[in-house]
C-alpha cells in the first residue's frame, strides 16, 4: 500500500478510536478499552478494503477507457451545437400527447 494508502486508514482508524473514546465517556462515563481497539482494528481493515478495492477499480477503468488521440477525439465527446447539433427527435412535439 502506498503512502497515500496508509494515511487514510491511518486517519481514518485514528478517527474512529477517539470518535469511540468521546462517545464511550459521554454516554456511559467510562471506557472499554477492549471495544475501542476492537473499533479501530475493525474500522482499519474496513478502509484498507475500502483503498484497494478503489485503486483496482480505478486500475480497471483506466484499461478499458478508449484512447482518445488527436485523430479520433471527435467520436469520443458529446455532440454540441458547433458540431451540428443533436439529431431531433422523431416523435411529435404537440401538447395532445400530455
Amino acid at each position: 500500500m502506498d503512502r497515500r494508502g496508509i494515511a487514510e486508514v491511518g486517519g481514518l482508524s485514528l478517527g474512529g478510536g477517539v470518535f469511540a473514546v468521546a462517545a464511550q465517556q459521554g454516554i456511559v462515563g467510562s471506557i472499554d478499552w477492549v471495544l475501542v481497539v476492537g473499533l479501530v482494528a475493525c474500522i482499519g481493515l474496513a478502509a484498507a478494503a475500502n483503498y484497494q478495492a478503489r485503486r483496482k477499480h480505478a486500475a480497471q477503468v483506466a484499461t478499458e477507457a478508449p484512447t482518445v488521440t488527436e485523430d479520433n477525439y471527435e467520436q469520443h465527446g458529446r455532440p454540441t451545437a458547433g458540431d451540428g447539433g443533436v439529431p431531433p427527435d422523431n416523435a411529435s412535439s404537440s401538447d395532445d400527447d400530455r
